[in-house]
């Protein structure tokens, strides 16, 4: 989550004494300043390791793909899932499925490729148990094979993106 949108929702008095305690990090990344747990909560909250820092690419990518789920929600559609590396989100609506890929990573269409035949959901002749797929990405028409090919929607990750946020992939 953004700074500003943590903001929005606690006290900033209360915000900036968890920053200080060290139960929240402030990461900064392309997008803006993301909120992470600190080392003191990973370990007094959460149970873990004190000695963990994620990227900020890979914040990115995760603030990325909860704006995707919400605009996904918005449309009717439900969260079920994210796969194990938290790239990729799943959803489903009166029986149908899909998928949100949702990156600040260019992705080339090889890669997706291989990524969503790994996950048993894309083949050329049949989209096995996902009826769609829709992919944010800093470069759409990379994909628009892809899209005449059917079952999939490309759209540019500046959907997702803050306006005052510059995108530097």
């Amino acid at each position: 989550m953004l700074v500003e949108e943590v903001l929005e929702r606690i006290p900033r008095a209360t915000f900036y004494d968890l920053v200080k305690r060290k139960y929240l990090v402030i990461v900064p990344t392309v997008i803006g300043r993301a909120v992470v747990v600190g080392p003191r909560g990973r370990v007094e909250v959460l149970s873990m390791t004190r000695f963990y820092r994620p990227r900020a690419t890979a914040v990115a990518d995760a603030v990325l793909l909860r704006k995707a789920i919400r605009i996904a929600e918005r449309e009717g559609w439900r969260f079920q899932g994210r796969n194990s590396r938290g790239r990729i989100a799943f959803m489903s609506r009166g029986g149908e499925k899909m998928m949100l890929i949702a990156s600040l990573r260019a992705y080339s269409t090889h890669s997706l490729k291989n990524t969503l035949r790994r996950m048993n959901w894309y083949s050329r002749k049949k989209l096995g148990e996902a009826e769609g797929v829709r992919v944010y990405h800093p470069y759409p028409r990379r994909f628009d094979h892809m899209v005449q090919e059917g079952g999939i929607e490309v759209r540019h990750v500046g959907e997702l993106l803050p306006p005052e946020a510059e995108l530097e992939v």
